[in-house]
């Protein structure tokens, strides 16, 4: 496929490859064909899909490639590519919200996040709510807070998935510990001084720290858990974990939980 049929502005898309926009819905397409794999579906066509921090290329993806979606309900805090979306995908299995919630790195100005947060979409309540690349950039308590805000929108029998940093290397080497690790065994690539300290505080500790916002400059671009950590915050938070897993290309570390 050469084109798009559904476009998006370059100014409206972000995140990795954002300038890429065919890349990044072949990315999106992937994601959705792994997710859906792993709880043996061969597609979404009879899912209700809460998408978190929803971007733009699930969208495009399910449009342009025709993929099947029961329904499909986008929340983010990027207003004006919230409305964009509103004004431009005309499909009754579609809805787009804005939520205006504070992050540091992509909604400064926004409102604090807790466990009462309520979500513009009512009571309603999905198969399955995804959040792909949320807490990847989520401090400690908003990662609390997130969870138990998204407990109230699922099904009895749903399912949460959501990607997660974690400060571990991987078999597979495609988490974001493994490239930092490739940059210390690289004689011309000298890793952030910032990750030097954190790997002496691992040999003291025996282990990683619980959480560690790894670039300096540009608050929680890199919000890094341990594992012990990661599962640890999700305790009493009314979620049941099924599984931790490990990265796969063009997806850092994922968990899925169950209602509790």
């Amino acid at each position: 496929m050469t084109g798009l049929a559904f476009k998006v502005p370059r100014n409206l898309r972000r995140g990795y490859r954002a300038d890429d926009e065919q890349f990044s819905v072949e990315i999106a397409v992937d994601l959705i064909a792994h997710m859906s794999q792993h709880f043996g579906l061969a597609d979404l066509g009879a899912t209700k899909l809460l998408d978190i921090g929803c971007g733009c290329k699930f969208t495009q993806a399910i449009l342009d490639r025709n993929l099947p979606i029961g329904q499909y309900v986008g929340i983010d805090v990027y207003a004006e590519m919230i409305e964009f979306l509103q004004s431009n995908v005309d499909d009754p299995r579609f809805s787009f919200h804005h939520l205006n919630t504070h992050n540091e790195m992509y909604n400064n100005d926004g409102e604090p996040l807790t466990a009462e947060t309520k979500l513009p979409i009512g009571e309603d309540k999905f198969d399955l709510i995804c959040l792909f690349s949320v807490f990847t950039h989520l401090a400690p308590h908003d990662y609390v807070a997130m969870l138990k805000m998204l407990r109230a929108y699922v099904k009895p029998d749903g399912r949460l998935f959501y990607t997660v940093f974690v400060n571990e290397e991987t078999s597979g080497g495609h988490g974001y510990i493994d490239f930092y690790a490739r940059r210390l065994k690289s004689a011309d690539i000298i890793a952030s001084e910032k990750y030097r300290q954190h790997l002496i505080n691992a040999l003291k500790n025996k282990g990683p720290p619980d959480f560690v916002d790894m670039v300096a400059d540009q608050p929680l671009k890199v919000a890094m858990y341990s594992r012990a950590h990661a599962l640890r915050l999700l305790e009493n938070t009314g979620w049941e974990v099924e599984s931790l897993n490990d990265p796969v290309e063009e997806m850092q570390h994922y968990i899925v939980c169950r209602p509790a």
